[in-house]
């Protein structure tokens, strides 16, 4: 017998999302069961995951390394399908990952597929494409968490449904932690192979660098095993502190104990300023990739990048991209943060509004009573 419901997320990210709904949606009907593609977050939820696209790394930085996935992604995706149709659940929600999840649900209406569908978190949340939106629209019900795509879509004519973001419901502000005479920095340097070996670097200079001035205590958060392997590598070969704790560790656990964290973008920089961590976010892509996006998407290389600086319309977290990203950079935003009383009531003034931005504190329950809502009929 099938499950209940089938998620399939492709990378870190969606992994929590879809592990956040799941304990959602089973506090509203317990009953249900699920099964999915996804990783340890899901897992950890009771999902019982077929194919772990975590620890395979689906999950690209960018179109370069995409392609050398694209014929192996191919017959993964077919396999899900026949194994979707084979045995349908009464729910399939796919969580981003377009590249993936996009062309599933084409294939299998394609072939006459009648589960219903939830694209929860729709691909392209920034870029306003409307053919991409429409696809979205003819093979699923779209579920965004932002205002900007929501409005986009309805502008667009196409239905979409919004009922905040999950995270506020998830994440409550933590209370600051006494001040130790040691200097906590939380590292977060990416979930992908590719953002490890082309951050990482400059992180691990920028560590050895703050440390000669003050004293420091580093932990670095590594996303899988693999990941951590490849963090202890670089991190010795490019002179960071040997003490430094190389740990898988949630995020948001981090974030209780760190006086300042810099944070790789994406979604961990909108946990830190739910959380509100004093932090500095960073992003910088390999040349040949960059200069693709800067040919193409102009405006995306420009910034603001970090979610808690789109939602709010200006830069609340500090960015330092491509070439900004240097040690001494790095250092002097974060002596800034770390000694500034003006710079750090900013930042903290700004999350507060974040928050505000991102929805009701009730929003993964509303987001998970309408994922129940959409069950097909229960089978015999």
């Amino acid at each position: 017998m099938s499950a209940d419901v089938f998620i399939v997320a492709g990378e870190a990210s969606g992994d929590l999302q879809a592990s956040l709904l799941v304990r959602a949606m089973r506090e509203q009907a317990p009953q249900l069961t699920f099964a999915g593609v996804g990783g340890d977050r899901m897992r950890e939820a009771g999902v019982d995951v077929m194919l772990d696209s975590v620890r395979a790394e689906w999950a690209s930085m960018g179109p370069l390394s995409a392609y050398v996935k694209i014929p192996w992604l191919l017959t993964v995706m077919l396999g899900l399908a026949q194994r979707l149709r084979a045995r349908p659940p009464r729910l399939l929600v796919c969580l981003d990952f377009g590249a993936f999840n996009l062309r599933l649900l084409e294939w299998l209406r394609f072939t006459g597929y009648r589960v219903p569908a939830l694209y929860y978190f729709p691909p392209g949340a920034w870029l306003d494409r409307r053919a991409q939106a429409e696809k979205v629209c003819k093979v699923a019900t779209a579920l965004t968490p932002f205002v900007r795509q929501r409005d986009f879509y309805r502008a667009c004519g196409l239905p979409v449904e919004y009922f905040g973001h999950p995270l506020v419901s998830a994440i409550e502000p933590r209370q600051p932690p006494a001040r130790a005479p040691v200097t906590r920095i939380a590292v977060l340097p990416g979930s992908r192979r590719d953002e490890v070996t082309n951050m990482l670097p400059v992180l691990a200079r920028a560590a050895k660098s703050i440390e000669e001035i003050q004293q420091c205590e580093f932990l670095v958060v590594a996303a899988s095993e693999p990941r951590a392997a490849q963090i202890r590598r670089t991190w010795a070969e490019n002179g960071g502190p040997a003490d430094a704790r190389i740990e898988r560790r949630d995020a948001t656990a981090v974030f209780a104990e760190a006086d300042i964290a810099w944070t790789a973008s994406g979604t961990a920089v909108l946990e830190g300023a739910l959380r509100c961590v004093p932090q500095v976010a960073f992003y910088r892509l390999p040349p040949a990739l960059y200069a693709i996006v800067k040919r193409r998407l102009p405006h995306i290389v420009r910034g603001p990048v970090t979610l808690p600086n789109l939602i709010a319309g200006r830069n609340v977290v500090p960015e330092l991209l491509q070439d900004e990203l240097t040690p001494e950079n790095l250092r002097a935003v974060t002596r800034d943060l770390l000694e500034n009383a003006a710079s750090a009531a900013e930042q903290a003034h700004g999350y507060a509004q974040v928050r505000e931005l991102l929805g009701k504190p009730d929003s993964l329950q509303r987001i998970a009573a309408f994922a129940v809502s959409m069950l097909a009929p229960g089978r015999n």
